[in-house]
């Protein structure tokens, strides 16, 4: 005579197709969430400019030459225009990353920001471009007040044509000086027009 399970005692097994028991779906759960969270840590840590290399420059010859020139120049004008780049520890003169900093900056933050990656212009005659700077600020007072381009920027006077470059020719702002030339006032200086008033001809 034959027993049946129920009588023997021992326990059934599961029906075929159930997976693991539910006590078991905490720990698959927990283990997920750890792998999930590894791999954001990791994106982020990726993402790190201590952990960019910046671009290695050509190897040798002429090109590498002009490719580190250009590189510097760049570099130098950003800072100029922005001063908390200039200073910042990872991006700035002085910082880790070196002339490599201000193009990384650029890149992953300064182009969203608005802010410009281009060479400085700087004109030959100083004191023409001292009046030209300050008929820029006088017709825009607010640019005159900007961190960037105003009178107390680090531009100093070369601050209206950078913007005008690169801002204000696209917002149809005007450049050149409402006053005239200086050797125009001199010479009405020297030869005054006669006075007419009260004359008969």
């Amino acid at each position: 005579m034959t027993l049946s399970p129920s009588e023997t005692g021992s326990a059934q097994s599961p029906p075929a197709g159930h997976g693991p028991p539910l006590r078991l779906l905490p720990r698959v759960l927990a283990v997920a969430l750890l792998v999930l969270a590894a791999g954001f840590y990791l994106h982020g840590l990726s993402g790190s400019p201590l952990l960019r290399q910046p671009a290695a420059p050509p190897a040798s010859g002429l090109a590498a030459n002009h490719e580190a020139g250009n590189e510097e120049l760049l570099a130098r004008s950003y800072w100029m225009r922005y001063r908390d780049i200039r200073l910042d520890r990872h991006w700035g003169e002085t910082g880790a990353m070196g002339i490599a900093g201000p193009r990384h900056h650029y890149r992953q933050h300064g182009q969203r920001e608005g802010r410009i990656f281009a060479p400085l212009v700087i004109p030959d005659d100083l004191e023409t471009e001292a009046v030209l700077a300050e008929s820029y600020w006088r017709r825009y007072p607010e640019i005159r007040a900007s961190w960037v381009w105003g009178e107390h920027s680090a531009l100093g006077i070369l601050g209206p044509r950078d913007h005008y470059l690169h801002v204000g020719r696209g917002l149809g702002y005007l450049w050149g000086s409402q006053d005239p030339p200086r050797h125009e006032e001199a010479a009405n200086a020297a030869n005054p027009a006669p006075a007419t008033e009260g004359k008969t001809p």
